[in-house]
């Protein structure tokens, strides 16, 4: 019973996840962007939380913090919506686009992204009226520092 069960989920599940994969990244011409890379003073922990080690107390320090600015300036009117989607699943923006539009990509704290501490990748993915997906552009934090954009490396943060 538990191997028919698993078997339903895997082929309701599967086309999902192969779709995303078989999109195409969006043309470097239909698009500008921009590193805003900046120092940024992380906020305390919550004043609930029981700290085991003695003595240790909150210093606030400047650390590097990341935002990706895109600019759309010009796409085919059949591009309707953009959906930004991040590593852990969760849909970060879905809305109408008006042109020309700007979006700022908030990734974060520069070492929560190579901890895997907070989500390390988006896809900004572009949909139709009719929902389907056209084209897309990820960006990546990979481990080692390496900022990816549709896979191509753009500098280390």
């Amino acid at each position: 019973m538990v191997e028919v069960f698993s078997f339903i989920v895997f082929t309701i599940l599967s086309p999902t996840f192969c779709v995303q994969d078989d999109i195409a990244y969006e043309p470097k011409e239909n698009f500008e962007f921009e590193l805003d890379y900046q120092f940024k003073v992380k906020p305390p922990p919550d004043g609930d939380q029981v700290s085991l080690v003695e003595g240790t107390e909150y210093r606030a320090q400047p650390l590097p913090y990341l935002k990706v600015k895109f600019s759309f300036s010009d796409f085919p009117g059949h591009y309707f919506r953009l959906k930004v989607v991040d590593s852990n699943g969760s849909v970060r923006k879905n809305k109408r686009l008006k042109l020309p539009e700007t979006y700022i990509l908030d990734m974060g704290y520069s070492d929560d992204l190579k901890d895997r501490v907070a989500p390390h990748k988006y896809t900004l993915f572009f949909v139709t009226r009719e929902k389907e997906m056209i084209s897309k552009v990820e960006v990546e934090v990979k481990e080692d520092g390496n900022l990816l954009l549709n896979g191509e490396f753009h500098g280390r943060i």
